[in-house]
């Protein structure tokens, strides 16, 4: 089949609205947290993954380095942020924990603005082959968490 080209409309509002409520399937937050903690995964790239699916739309692989250079810039500190959240949790009043994981929230929604940006200097067309989401996992050697990914997103609306 030839490649069409295609155009989407992509904004961190729709994404972030998208994320929130995609991940709050139990078995979605269960298997994007194993992603993140033992596969080295990003949460923020498959839930944009899993939205391009669900468009049924792929970049080239070619651009697939572009899009895992838009996540060098934040992925470092939300790594660091993570880690010391998670460390203060137990030497902090539950308000201040709940502060830091509100500020945490905004570096994700950040890590999302870059991938937005990136996403919509990218050449599109529609997907005809498999899936972004299992070729990620499948790139991190999670390919076993595919299972909770595989069906579509709760009807959202304003996808």
């Amino acid at each position: 089949m030839s490649l069409e080209h295609v155009t989407i409309s992509l904004t961190l509002e729709r994404l972030w609205q998208f994320s929130l409520q995609y991940y709050s399937v139990r078995e979605v937050k269960d298997a994007c947290l194993s992603l993140q903690n033992n596969f080295h995964g990003n949460v923020n790239l498959l839930l944009l993954l899993k939205w391009l699916d669900e468009q049924q739309v792929s970049f080239h692989e070619e651009d697939w380095h572009k899009v895992q250079q838009c996540l060098s810039r934040s992925e470092a500190l939300l790594h660091s942020y993570r880690e010391l959240r998670k460390h203060l949790k137990h030497h902090v009043s539950d308000s201040l924990y709940r502060e830091a994981l509100q500020f945490e929230l905004q570096l994700e929604k950040q890590q999302q603005s870059d991938l937005v940006d990136c996403m919509n200097t990218l050449p599109l067309d529609t997907n005809y082959h498999e899936p972004l989401v299992l070729r990620y996992c499948r790139l991190l050697g999670g390919e076993s968490l595919y299972s909770a990914f595989a069906e579509p997103a709760p009807n959202i609306a304003n996808q």
